[in-house]
């Protein structure tokens, strides 16, 4: 008779599934080949991790998001050079009444804004995240008001 792992019903020797929840009963093949062991990692980083609480952790996580800005602007500084060929070839007598000129200056303001979001929210991390978790903390119930109220019978419920 064949136990199956899984409810403990015994089964006939023929069977390859248990009858009552069909697991599997033919035993699994040998490994041939052993696991690899895990990441191993420094007794430093161990620690690290050990020591890390949740707001640290997310404070962590909204510093990464500052590359994003980074990353951005970046992106926009591709552009400067078509910004300022175009802004090259207009004749010097007409060179600051153009939309070129206004393009090369609206990329480096996004340039710079971006720059700039990303230097306040690696400074301002910690705050950024008291601000938004303010709002939940609020309205988060405390433990005495998210038990129901009992109400005293009055003369009135009696009768």
């Amino acid at each position: 008779m064949k136990k199956c792992s899984y409810c403990g019903l015994e089964n006939p020797d023929t069977a390859v599934q248990c009858g009552t929840c069909h697991t599997d009963l033919t035993p699994a093949p040998p490994l041939l080949h052993k696991p690899q062991a895990e990441h191993v990692i420094s007794a430093e980083e161990s620690r690290l991790w050990e020591r890390m609480t949740l707001r640290q952790f997310a404070v962590l996580m909204i510093r990464l998001q500052a590359l994003w800005f980074l990353f951005y602007a970046v992106v926009d500084a591709t552009y400067l050079p078509s910004h300022l060929r175009s802004v090259r070839e207009i004749p010097n007598s007409s060179r600051f009444a153009g939309p070129a000129q206004f393009d090369l200056f609206l990329s480096i303001l996004r340039i710079l804004m971006h720059v700039a979001g990303a230097v306040a929210v690696i400074a301002y991390a910690e705050r950024l995240l008291s601000w938004l978790v303010r709002d939940w903390v609020a309205t988060k119930p405390s433990d005495a008001s998210s038990q129901p109220a009992v109400v005293a019978p009055t003369d009135s419920n009696q009768s």
